[in-house]
């Protein structure tokens, strides 16, 4: 009956094994195309609908089944975790109604050399709209402690 609407006899076998009771039984046999129990058609016919990419294939009981990778969390347990403050940004203006926000960012330095990761290569840079400037050292302390995001590295 299931066939004659246009699954597949694997399917179909396939649906009807799937939504058989915990009383019924199922005997499947590779040779045949038959199973007898005593689930309905109706409930095949809706496991099907609600499976539609399921081709119908039953993997063998004596396969071991292949169990899918254990997910490895992003990361390193490398500790301790040592970080230093990359950038934050911050708001220049007296009240949240008027005012702006601008970036402090460690860049390095034009004439630095490869190793960029030395502080002494590198210097705070403020992005005010469309003035990007070296910061100076009290500018940098005084809006760090008042920012509203900080953005870290690992080192």
């Amino acid at each position: 009956m299931l066939a004659d609407m246009g699954f597949t006899h694997a399917q179909a076998r396939k649906a009807l094994i799937e939504t058989v009771s915990t009383q019924g039984k199922v005997v499947v046999t590779p040779e045949s195309e038959s199973v007898s129990q005593d689930g309905s058609a109706e409930r095949a016919v809706e496991w099907l609908f609600n499976h539609p990419d399921d081709t119908g294939e039953i993997a063998s009981p004596s396969s071991n089944p292949v169990l899918p990778k254990e997910k490895s969390l992003p990361g390193s347990s490398t500790l301790p975790a040592r970080y230093r403050l990359k950038a934050f940004i911050s708001h220049k203006g007296p009240s949240v109604h008027s005012g702006h926000y601008v970036a402090h960012i460690r860049m390095p330095l034009a004439q630095a050399s490869d190793t960029m990761d030395v502080e002494g290569n590198e210097e705070w840079v403020l992005f005010n709209d469309e003035k990007v400037v070296v910061a100076d050292k009290a500018s940098v302390e005084e809006l760090k402690k008042l920012a509203y995001m900080y953005i870290f590295e690992r080192i």
